[in-house]
């Protein structure tokens, strides 16, 4: 999985003397898996979930190329990322209500993404969105709270306000377990 994404993405950016190629390949060698993981978890199949982080680390490349200053490059690139995933399930989303219109795709067609096989992640995706995306950025990519905000558009303070709360509500679920 991660070994295409590397490949294709070294192979676009190729062996030359850009100053922001060791940026770049040095953000997929340390976050490459966590990029992955992150488009997976926002619900692309793995060919789609290499793709986005492909085109993520692209626009970096180019962004930085164009000589727009990024302070965290990993912050941007998961930024990018969720954007990139977004913008794939409305363009999903928008094909299935034109085939339904047109009535070339039938009801039951349409099928979730498998999510983690743990039970402690399948807890954590019933947990509500800024709560999930927070836990999964803290405790699966390693990003402090800072960058989280960078990533999801919000404040530090409700970054971390996002992962105690939805910690909370996954001790609880736990607890009410084990009384069963």
């Amino acid at each position: 999985m991660i070994g295409s994404i590397e490949t294709r993405a070294m192979t676009t950016i190729g062996e030359t003397t850009d100053p922001n190629r060791e940026t770049v390949a040095s953000l997929l060698d340390d976050r490459g898996a966590e990029l992955w993981g992150y488009a997976r978890h926002l619900g692309m199949g793995p060919e789609e979930a290499s793709d986005a982080v492909q085109e993520s680390l692209l626009r970096l490349w180019a962004t930085l190329g164009a000589g727009t200053a990024v302070r965290e490059p990993a912050a941007w690139a998961f930024r990018t990322l969720q954007r990139i995933c977004v913008d794939e399930h409305r363009w999903h989303r928008r094909a299935r209500a034109l085939g339904e219109r047109l009535r070339i795709l039938g009801a039951g067609q349409v099928q979730a993404a498998p999510t983690e096989d743990s039970e402690i992640w399948s807890v954590v995706e019933q947990l509500p969105e800024r709560q999930r995306l927070a836990i999964y950025l803290r405790y699966r990519a390693d990003l402090a709270y800072a960058d989280i905000a960078v990533v999801l558009g919000i404040e530090p303070a409700s970054a971390r306000s996002h992962v105690s709360r939805g910690l909370e509500s996954l001790r609880t679920h736990l607890v009410e377990e084990m009384d069963r």
